[in-house]
């Protein structure tokens, strides 16, 4: 997605995009997202004193793997855009870290969008918060068979031990 900022001052300082985007490359290599539809991109531009500020909403359909039950469930990822830009490059003002200074009349949004998308993706994706995982002992997934426990294994070198513990107990 491109941004003409001589075009942004042409049409009162404020500009409104909605474009698709597929981002489908960006997990590659990643095991933790199986899926991901079209990225719907909607933002708006506004220039004020020689700053660009473009906010928005970034929506990603997806599906991913739980990492407790290793299920695949999919979720709507809702994620918060905002860059600023402007071409003073004399400008220094201590709080404005995010301030990216820039040389072109288009600015190309595209790498923004996809640091935005990777930073946005959840770091531990569970299908819900209750997930209770899978059983270590069977490997069985204790959110559908949650009595999947498996029987008390008893050490070898200790089943004599337990054999008078099971005497006593009578």
């Amino acid at each position: 997605m491109q941004l003409n900022i001589r075009d942004l001052a042409s049409h009162s300082g404020q500009v409104r995009r909605i474009e698709q985007s597929d981002v489908g490359h960006l997990f590659q290599g990643e095991s933790d997202v199986t899926r991901a539809e079209p990225l719907l991109i909607e933002v708006q531009a506004m220039t004020d004193s020689g700053v660009v500020d473009v906010s928005g909403t970034l929506t990603l359909p997806a599906e991913f793997v739980c990492s407790r039950c290793l299920c695949q469930y999919g979720q709507r990822l809702s994620i918060p855009f905002r860059e600023r830009f402007t071409r003073d490059k004399n400008r220094s003002d201590a709080d404005e870290d995010d301030l990216h200074v820039i040389n072109e009349d288009v600015v190309d949004l595209t790498p923004y969008i996809e640091e935005s998308v990777l930073l946005g993706l959840p770091y531990i994706p569970v299908c819900t918060p209750e997930c209770k995982g899978l059983n270590p002992e069977t490997g069985a997934n204790l959110n559908i068979d949650p009595a999947a426990v498996p029987e008390a294994r008893i050490d070898p070198r200790l089943a004599v031990l337990q054999q008078l513990l099971d005497k006593g107990k009578q």
